[in-house]
């Protein structure tokens, strides 16, 4: 049976980026405390889909979600013209479309709205991957992988986006401070088949720990959402970091020193430091995520989209390399995949 292939990777961002200190006075932090957070994040800047000349931190719910529409459409549809240039597509091909984010919400769904503005055929399939977090591209990838493997030869398109600037919440707990010095917006997209060129994906696992359900996600009061970001998720994530990693190694018999390009999502500089020594890794291992955080900020789902783009765009792997992607969100969970060249 024929592996699922990345035939492309794509990436978009808003028109405005920000630096942190532009983003810590919109905050309105002036403590030495929360205004920490945003100094010693890692992070230069970050795009949001937010016009600077008219912004104010005052948005009722309405606004913030008409904001995260016309975002969210925006950036999914951009990022998924550019995967179907990269695979030599037109949305015409495209079989089955499986999208996903967990900053607003929207009946008709994302898919729904993006099958129209695309011009995918009438008979497309596809599925929704709502609520599911920062981990949730990897599970959308899982669905899409699912479909081209049972059906050869056909095409799927995978697109996460994230508009985490409609997902602000100005309180005095501590979460909140450092949820709005690391999040940021944007998309990526996929395309996948069973043909042609692209690395292969040969294995894709899902790893919960339910012990650790209330470390992250949302909570909605007044309808607003709001970020509940535990300072435990940096130690979580590393280790679960950890434990992904050898359940894809382990299903080809693989070491450590076997792989050569690790994509792992940019969740936070700590988390990003810890797993390194978790795992044994050089900087130069973790040096994909770290620049992506670096420039663009934690895109929550679409993140590890734009570590990946980054890693085939400066990497030249040959045929036998292996990779392991992995994606970190709430439940808590761990999304894996193992790549090969």
């Amino acid at each position: 049976m024929p592996f699922p292939k990345i035939a492309a990777v794509a990436t978009a961002t808003p028109p405005h980026r920000f630096t942190q200190a532009q983003l810590l006075a919109l905050a309105g932090y002036r403590d030495e405390e929360r205004s920490g957070f945003f100094r010693r994040s890692d992070i230069e800047g970050r795009y949001l889909w937010i016009d600077p000349a008219t912004f104010r931190p005052n948005e009722s719910v309405d606004q913030l979600s008409a904001r995260f529409r016309e975002g969210a459409l925006e950036l999914g549809e951009s990022a998924a013209r550019r995967a179907l240039a990269g695979a030599g597509w037109d949305a015409v091909d495209v079989d089955f479309i499986a999208t996903t984010t967990c900053t607003g919400r929207l009946t008709p769904s994302l898919d729904a709205r993006l099958i129209g503005r695309l011009g995918c055929r009438a008979d497309i399939q596809r599925v929704h991957v709502g609520d599911t977090g920062c981990a949730s591209a990897m599970v959308a990838l899982q669905q899409a992988s699912n479909y081209v493997t049972a059906l050869p030869g056909r095409r799927a398109l995978v697109i996460a986006v994230e508009i985490c600037s409609a997902a602000y919440f100005l309180d005095d707990r501590l979460e909140s401070a450092v949820a709005h010095a690391i999040f940021a917006d944007g998309a990526g997209a996929l395309a996948i088949t069973t043909d042609g060129p692209g690395p292969s994906i040969v294995a894709q696992r899902t790893l919960f720990r339910s012990e650790h359900l209330d470390a992250m996600g949302f909570e909605y009061p007044g309808g607003r959402p709001r970020v509940i970001l535990s300072k435990d998720v940096r130690r979580i994530g590393a280790v679960m970091m950890g434990e992904m990693a050898a359940i894809l190694m382990s299903t080809q018999g693989l070491k450590r020193e076997d792989i050569g390009y690790w994509v792992l999502h940019s969740a936070g500089r700590r988390v990003i430091d810890r797993a390194r020594t978790l795992l044994e890794l050089s900087e130069e291992q973790v040096g994909h995520s770290r620049s992506v955080l670096r420039r663009f900020g934690n895109m929550s789902s679409a993140t590890i989209l734009f570590v990946l783009d980054e890693t085939l765009r400066a990497e030249s792997p040959v045929p036998g390399d292996w990779g392991l992607m992995i994606g970190l969100g709430p439940g808590f969970a761990a999304e894996g995949a193992l790549l090969r060249w």
